[in-house]
C-alpha cells in the first residue's frame, strides 16, 4: 500500500469516527463514500436547492433526503477543512439545512404529542422534550438507506414520549399510592371560609365527585379509583385484576390512575401541592 493511499484510509477513518460523535459545536454526521467523488460538490452543494415554506404541510420524504444528504455533507467538509473562514461557512451551512429539515417536519412533533393519550394534560413540557428529540433524529437519519424519514422520526418521538411517561409516572405514583395522600389535617377546601376541614368530611366531599352529576372524572377513571382503593365498601382490588375486567393492560390502568388522581389533585389542591 503507497503512502498516499494510506493516507488517505486514514483520513477516511477518521471522518467515520467523527460522524459517529458529535463535535464541540454540535454538528453530526454520516460519512457517504460519496463525498470523495468528483461529482459531490454538484450534488450536495448546500447553497444549491429550491428553498420552500412547509409551515402549513409536512415536508416532502424525497425533498427531506435530499437536504438531510446537503446536512451531511457539509458536516463531512466541516470536519475536513482546515481554512477557518471555509469551516464557518460550512458549519453554518450544516445547522441552516438542519433547522430547514427541522421546520419542514415540525409537525410531527404535534402529531406525536397528541397521539400520546396519556400525556396530553402535559403537551407544552412533550412538545418541548420531542423538539429535541427530533433535531437528535434528524442528525442520526441516514438518508441513504430506504427509509422513510417521517417513519424514523415519529417512532423516535413516540419512544422518547413512552420514556418521558414512565419516568413521570415513576416520580409521581409514590404520591398517588393512596387517595388520602390528597388531603392534610388542616387541608381548606375551596369555599370553606378557610376551616379546617376533618379528614372523615374531606372523603365525604371526595365522594361528590364520583357522583354520576360529577364530569371531572369519566366513568372508567371512576370505575378504576373505585376498585383500585375499595371505596363503597368494595374490596381493594389489584392493577392486574381491574385490568382484566375492563380488558386493558396492568401499566395502562396504572397510567389511567394516575391521570384520574392529577385531575383530582388540580381540583382539590388549588396550588397543586401535596
Amino acid at each position: 500500500m503507497g503512502l498516499l493511499q494510506g493516507s488517505v484510509l486514514m483520513a477516511i477513518k477518521l471522518i467515520k469516527d467523527h460522524s459517529s460523535q458529535p463535535s464541540e459545536s454540535g454538528i453530526k454526521f454520516i460519512y457517504n463514500k460519496s463525498f470523495n467523488t468528483s461529482k459531490a460538490l454538484m450534488l450536495y452543494h448546500p447553497s444549491d436547492f429550491p428553498s420552500f415554506d412547509f409551515s402549513g404541510s409536512y415536508m416532502p420524504e424525497d425533498y427531506t433526503k435530499d437536504i438531510s444528504r446537503r446536512m451531511h455533507y457539509a458536516g463531512f467538509h466541516f470536519f475536513n477543512e482546515l481554512n477557518v473562514c471555509r469551516k464557518n461557512y460550512w458549519e453554518k451551512a450544516y445547522f441552516d439545512l438542519r433547522n430547514f429539515v427541522f421546520e419542514g417536519n415540525r409537525k410531527l412533533v404535534f402529531k406525536a404529542v397528541n397521539k400520546w393519550a396519556p400525556m396530553r394534560f402535559m403537551a407544552d413540557d412533550n412538545s418541548s422534550n420531542c423538539n429535541i428529540v427530533l433535531i437528535q433524529a434528524i442528525a442520526a437519519f441516514n438518508p441513504w438507506k430506504g427509509i422513510r424519514f417521517s417513519t424514523y422520526a415519529f417512532t423516535c418521538l413516540m419512544r422518547a414520549l413512552s420514556r418521558i411517561n414512565y419516568k413521570n409516572t415513576a416520580e409521581k405514583m409514590v404520591q398517588c399510592e393512596s387517595l388520602d395522600h390528597l388531603f392534610g389535617n388542616n387541608f381548606d377546601f375551596p369555599g370553606s371560609s378557610s376551616v379546617p376541614v376533618s379528614h372523615t368530611n374531606s372523603l365525604a366531599v371526595l365522594y361528590t365527585y364520583f357522583s354520576k352529576d360529577c364530569d371531572i372524572l369519566d366513568e372508567r377513571e371512576k370505575l378504576i379509583l373505585f376498585e383500585l382503593f375499595g371505596l363503597g365498601d368494595k374490596p381493594l382490588t389489584s392493577l392486574e385484576e381491574v385490568g382484566k375486567l375492563l380488558k386493558l393492560s396492568k401499566e395502562r390502568i396504572r397510567q389511567i390512575q394516575f391521570i384520574a388522581l392529577e385531575k383530582l389533585r388540580k381540583v382539590l389542591i388549588p396550588n397543586n401541592v401535596v
